[in-house]
């Protein structure tokens, strides 16, 4: 069952999409200044679950290891689907719009959280 973002859809892997929508929820764009993140709003570990058993359930395909290992696609997919797609998007957007929106400000803080992450995630993953 995919999800849909129609605004920018394209064909992706479920744990893409789904790492989009776990890093959505950093940002608030009905704010004062809508392009600062706040990555304390991304769910914790139980709500990642949650979710991904939530979502698994409606396919049947929600056993342990199933869960764990959209878990884990998921936390990888964040590096890219996060981070360096929506921080090309800020520079691109950056010269192409005319938006009150500080999307350098945006680009850098999507890059800055890839770079952090990155070392983490590719490590606890291939440690595995």
């Amino acid at each position: 069952m995919p999800l849909q973002d129609y605004e920018y859809a394209s064909f992706n892997p479920v744990a893409y999409d789904i790492a989009n929508h776990f890093c959505e929820m950093a940002a608030d764009y009905h704010s004062e200044k809508p392009h600062i993140l706040d990555y304390n709003k991304y769910p914790d570990t139980d709500e990642r679950k949650q979710f991904v058993q939530t979502y698994l359930s409606s396919s049947g395909e929600e056993s342990e290891v199933e869960v764990e290992n959209l878990i884990k696609s998921i936390e990888k997919y964040t590096l890219a689907s996060c981070h360096l797609v929506w921080g090309l998007w800020g520079i691109i957007s950056d010269h192409v719009n005319d938006i009150d929106f500080d999307y350098k400000g945006y680009a850098r803080q999507r890059f800055e959280q890839h770079w952090l992450k990155k070392p983490t995630i590719l490590t606890s993953q291939t440690a595995e």
